[in-house]
């Protein structure tokens, strides 16, 4: 081994001294392997061992003063912490000592044997003199060494205590060096930290015992002994001998561990049980357990799994039988001598092995299987292929038979089959196959078909070096062949590439499907790359690649070598041989296309591929002509944005919640104590407000700079591309720039993790009545060590007042107004402590340079921004409140984000309300613009500018205000309901769950569609189509008459004024609620008696749920719909502070459950 210096106080000296001896380590257990088995001896294998652990011990040693020479702020910094070099050199450590371990293990037992005429303590030259009994006629009795098993930790255990712990002539140091030398493997490694002393042996023992003493895993060990006993084929004594002796050593173990018959009976149920359970819920219950030594009983399981289940149909009724059967499996025993048996050759192995079966064609293969009666899927000859449960079917065509006797000429399509124009040959599309969670608003497209006829073509790849970006001249690197795609907007690298140069991962979801909108899954990780130019180290270019296991099927098909084309043959091209089929481990997407092209571009004749001059080399593309046609496959490959339906669904679903009050999270409990503790106001009462990070400040945030230049980058491409955006993005920040809400700062391109910079993108809304464009900024952008200024904020409490509440108070007054508030959250300052975390990237409107800013004000794509806002709010009102009475419940009821919706049953009355919000939002620097109003006598005093359509102060019956997402028209003071029907029906479960998703229904005056709807979608997910498939006709035909259903909507007016007002004499509540198989609801209405004695009644909210897929009696549904009564009625009497109260079921009478004796009904939870 290689001799280590004394550790040194510099960084540099650490660094180099670390190398060594991580060089040391990692190359020991290859020295040791150099020896040979047959030179291997106890002396030499224990002096390996020794060295090894004196090595471990100084890098340990290096470690820790690293440690404390680096701040942890400046630790990502250095390659050494970013790539978990000392972890992974404590992974090598340990697998050379477990070689090590076994190897001398199999030289000699280990501890020595103790014998007759030796006592225990002899074994040691510290123990005490030999005892003068003498067990000279006795054999040696050895101690097998512990690995770690946990089937060997009781026998162990037992041997040990009673020949070591429990034997009085040996002393404590004895004990200590027996314990050592009996352990072997992971069992070492548990007490490696421990010395060998006299003293420690009682730790050591203990530490044993803490992690093998787990009664709960050693009953389950036990249990599972007794589950997998060998079968007996036949009348034999031997094996029923043996089947009955490994029962009874079972049951045996079982009872030594003090559990009864009773108790065996109940371990073996709840064994049973859980391994039918599917790997998340059987994980839940492992962890349920946590520390508790105990042994759960089958009582505690089954009520584990009753409310994991009533969960999950509380969460996703309609997706539990689903999620059940798709995590259903088969398992199979088998026993005794093999009887495989080919049946071409009759040679003892499967079919798909057959060299005679090999040598056929797919259609020879095809009748060989149909002549054996074997299944065409699994080749299996215990079933036909329509009972068949193999998840794997064709991987060219994705039918039902094997890969193997897949017919290329097969004329037939399937549902991911299209068919080319020039050629009656059938191309079949394949994708890859992933999850489909947490996907990003990013769809990528992969694509690959097999055709016949068509000239080769070649894609445009290169050779580059990818590497860690870092500042490091060593870094790893690795020579790579890419594809260069301008129609992918982002690179992408196989997983191969990114363990091979152990690249960091972060989570960022992006969603996968192919040509035709055919879903493949989700990329969810991706990492920091480097890219450059071979030969060209000072040339690199930064981006974030998403992680891939493969990237594409493209393999060039055999064509001319490209030296024969005559247009390129003096070219240095990028790819040295472009027809060759080494596999794809970059996609370099449209993010880098730009920046490396340069100018010139070389033609030949038709026929033959293009050159492009690009910084890697030229790259060529196009046709390239080969005089013999053969079949060949087509590779293309897309990603564009696509709206996320995962947030329109997740919004749907919510609406039809009925809210309730939640108790504060410790971290909305920390979010609330930081904020009384860290806000303060300016003389001109202006709030300012500190950032809630969850620790720190300083907080452990990687570099964000390079990442922000590449996007701005970007973005000028897209800007360059659209010049009416472009001018509205230039007067965004200007303007930002103008009103004092960012300020430049020194351009210097710092590093510092304490410097994040932010990227930022336009959105568009066109419906909008201000302003078009707005500018959002991405602080959930990852930096270089995958965490973003997001990850390290506090979200804080859900302050938003829900907005069923607010529509429900808004239809009592007569007269009503609606605002909202000027750039809210720019009326908010951050702190000058906490301003660094918000950089931005820009140009200068002269040079058109990138330059740097800082934003001083609360900034929208934060998370803590929402929360902020309105907890800003909230203290305006606790601080200015006691002046303005009127403008107080208006603020804390009346208030969505920075919208307000206020009444009264007085022009005066509601003018002075008005005033007094303005007033004391002024006292904090907010205002508010875009009035509207029932009444053009309120509009009468507000400048025509701050009006909400801007247009006239007298608002004509065909204007309409978008108000909250629900269409106002303030002239007939109604709601009117907007449905966005494309021009055909959408026929696929995606188009189909986007359009439902699309309906805005917060008091659910349009349940009777919204429910048909509700119950299509389960449908739907019963009948397992998949998201961009066909639905079949029946599905079609009940589908067309819920979609016309849906048009119906367009355009429906709802009053707003339900006629409560000053002369109202009587106020009632009245709900209804009713249950079919397929669904329950409930209703309330509003009944109003005038004190001329005119009533009136009007439907104020319902809620309605589909009912679980498990079928229940009809009885127990009408008692669900009678809770979400309940809980309706109440939400709507807190929100209106009404009390009368009736309540209705939907039948003539009561179901009979409700008259019956107690005991006859089983206890059901809603």
């Amino acid at each position: 081994m290689t001799a280590v210096p004394e550790v040194s106080a510099t960084i540099n000296d650490l660094l180099a001294q670390q190398q060594v001896l991580m060089h040391s380590i990692t190359r020991a257990l290859d020295n040791f392997k150099k020896l040979g088995r047959n030179n291997y001896t106890a002396a030499k294998v224990r002096a390996r061992i020794a060295s090894s652990k004196k090595v471990w011990t100084q890098c340990v040693r290096v470690h820790s003063a690293l440690l404390q020479v680096i701040p942890e702020a400046k630790r990502s910094t250095f390659d050494y912490f970013q790539s978990e070099l000392f972890d992974q050199a404590e992974d090598i450590h340990l697998t050379t000592l477990d070689y090590m371990a076994e190897s001398l293990e199999a030289l000699a037992p280990t501890p020595p044997p103790l014998t007759a005429n030796q006592a225990p303590g002899a074994a040691c030259s510290h123990g005490p003199p030999a005892s003068s009994f003498s067990l000279a006629h006795l054999p040696p009795i050895n101690i097998p060494p512990f690995s770690g098993k946990y089937e060997e930790w009781e026998t162990f255990r037992d041997r040990f205590t009673s020949l070591i712990i429990k034997n009085p002539e040996l002393s404590a140091f004895a004990r200590m060096h027996f314990l050592s030398s009996s352990l072997a493997g992971r069992a070492l490694e548990s007490i490696r930290s421990i010395p060998v002393t006299a003293d420690n042996f009682e730790l050591a023992w203990k530490a044993l015992e803490s992690r093998y003493e787990n009664k709960r895993r050693l009953v389950e060990m036990h249990v599972s002994a007794l589950y997998n006993l060998p079968s007996v084929s036949r009348e034999s004594a031997s094996e029923l001998s043996e089947l009955r002796d490994k029962a009874n050593r079972a049951i045996t173990s079982l009872k030594n561990l003090d559990r009864s018959e009773s108790d065996i009976l109940s371990d073996m149920l709840m064994y049973s049980v859980t391994q039918k359970l599917d790997p998340a819920t059987r994980k839940a219950w492992k962890l349920k357990g946590g520390d508790d030594a105990r042994i759960p009983t089958f009582s505690e399981l089954d009520r584990f799994l009753d409310s994991r289940a009533r969960a999950f149909e509380e969460l996703h009724p309609a997706n539990v039988d689903k999620q059940a059967r798709a995590q259903k499996a088969t398992s199979a025993t088998a026993s005794g001598a093999s009887s495989i048996s080919c049946p071409l050759c009759k040679a003892s192995h499967f079919l798909h092995k057959c060299q005679v079966f090999l040598k056929k064609n797919p259609s020879q293969r095809l009748e060989a299987v149909k002549k054996a009666n074997r299944c065409v899927n699994c080749l299996s000859d215990k079933h036909a292929v329509q009972l068949c449960q193999s998840k794997y079917s064709c991987r060219t065509c994705r039918k039902r038979h094997h890969s193997m006797l897949y017919v290329d000429s097969d004329p037939s399509s399937t549902k991911d089959t299209f068919t080319a124009k020039d050629t009656p040959a059938a191309e079949t599309t394949s994708v890859a196959t992933a999850s489909i969670h947490d996907a990003a608003p990013i769809t990528t497209l992969f694509s690959s078909a097999k055709v016949s006829s068509m000239p080769p073509v070649l894609l445009a790849t290169a050779r580059v070096r990818v590497g860690f970006p870092s500042e490091s001249p060593n870094g790893r690197t690795r020579v790579v062949r890419a594809l260069l795609d301008q129609g992918s907007e982002m690179t992408f690298i196989t997983e191969r590439l990114r363990q091979g140069l152990r690249l960091r991962r972060v989570r960022m979801p992006v969603s996968i499907s192919a040509i035709g909108g055919v879903d493949a899954g989700t990329c969810r990780y991706a990492a920091e790359i480097q890219i450059s130019p071979i030969g060209q180290t000072s040339l690199a270019f930064k981006t974030t690649a998403s992680v891939m296991t493969s990237l594409t099927k493209y393999t060039p098909s055999p064509v001319t070598s490209p030296v024969q084309w005559s247009h390129v043959a003096d070219l240095a091209l990028a790819d040295p041989d472009p027809t060759n089929s080494d596999p794809i481990d970059i996609l370099i997407g449209a993010d880098l296309y730009g920046d490396l092209l340069l100018d010139g571009i070389r033609k030949g004749s038709r026929g033959q591929p293009l050159a492009q001059n690009t910084v890697l080399g030229w790259v060529l593309s196009g046709p390239a002509a080969d005089p013999q046609a053969r079949p060949r496959t087509v590779t293309a490959q897309h990603c564009s944005n696509t709206p996320s339906l995962d947030e329109e669904l997740r919004r749907f679903w919510e609406i039809e919640e009925i809210p309730r009050v939640i108790p504060l999270s410790p971290e909305e409990q920390q979010c609330e104590d930081h904020f009384l503790a860290t806000h303060w106001r300016r003389s001109d009462g202006r709030y300012v407000i500190r950032f809630p990070f969850k620790t720190g400040p300083p907080i452990e945030i990687g570099n964000s700079y390079h990442s922000a230049e590449r996007q701005l980058r970007g973005l000028e491409r897209r800007l360059n591309a659209d010049e009416r955006v472009a001018t509205e993005y230039r007067a965004f920040m200007e303007e930002y720039e103008r009103l004092g809400h960012m300020k430049r700062v020194p351009h210097d391109a710092d590093t510092s993790s304490q410097r994040v910079y932010i990227p930022h993108h336009p959105v568009i809304r066109e419906s909008s009545t201000t302003t078009r464009l707005r500018v959002v900024f991405n602080a959930s952008n990852p930096t270089s060590n995958g965490t973003s200024l997001n990850d390290h904020l506090l979200t804080g409490q859900k302050l938003q007042t829900d907005l069923a509440a607010i529509l429900l108070r808004w239809m009592l007054p007569r007269y009503v107004y609606s605002a909202d508030i000027t750039k809210m959250y720019r009326q908010i300052e951050i702190d000058p402590r906490d301003v660094n975390y918000q950089r931005i990237l820009w140009f200068d409107r002269e040079s058109r340079t990138i330059i740097a800013f800082i934003l001083l004000v609360l900034t929208y794509g934060t998370v803590n921004a929402p929360h902020d806002a309105l907890r800003v709010l909230e203290q305006l009102v606790r601080d200015e409140g006691g002046s303005f009475p009127l403008a107080v419940p208006v603020i804390r009821k009346g208030r969505y984000i920075d919208d307000f919706l206020f009444g009264a049953d007085d022009i005066l009355l509601l003018r002075q309300t008005r005033d007094q919000v303005c007033a004391l939002l002024s006292r904090g620097r907010f205002e508010l613009r875009k009035w509207a109003s029932n009444s053009p006598q309120l509009l009468a005093d507000i400048d025509v500018e701050n009006h909400g359509l801007a247009c006239s102060k007298t608002l004509q019956a065909d204007e309409q205000l978008k108000v909250l997402g629900i269409s106002w028209k303030p002239a007939l003071d109604v709601f009117q309901f907007d449905v966005s029907l494309p021009p055909s029906i959408p026929k696929t479960k995606r188009s189909i769950l986007s359009l439902v998703a699309k309906i805005f229904d917060p008091l659910g005056w349009v349940t009777p569609v919204t429910v048909n709807a509700k119950i299509f979608l389960q449908q739907l997910w019963q009948a397992k189509v998949d998201w961009d498939e066909a639905i079949a006709d029946d599905l079609l035909a009940q589908w067309k008459t819920t979609h016309a259903s849906l048009a119906t909507i367009n355009g429906l007016h709802v009053d707003r004024w339900v006629r409560y007002g000053s002369d109202t004499a009587n106020c009632e509540l009245h709900g209804f609620c009713d249950a079919s198989t397929t669904a329950f609801a409930a209703a309330v209405y509003i009944r109003i008696t005038s004190v001329t004695g005119e009533t009136t009644s009007r439907l104020l909210i319902a809620k309605s749920k589909v009912a679980p897929i498990k079928s229940l009696s009809i009885p127990r549904l009408e008692l669900s719909a009678a809770v979400l009564l309940a809980r309706l009625l109440e939400f709507v009497r807190s929100s209106l502070q009404l009390t009368t109260l009736l309540l209705l079921d939907g039948r003539p009478r009561r179901a009979s459950m409700g008259d019956s004796a107690p005991f006859k009904v089983e206890n059901f939870r809603c």
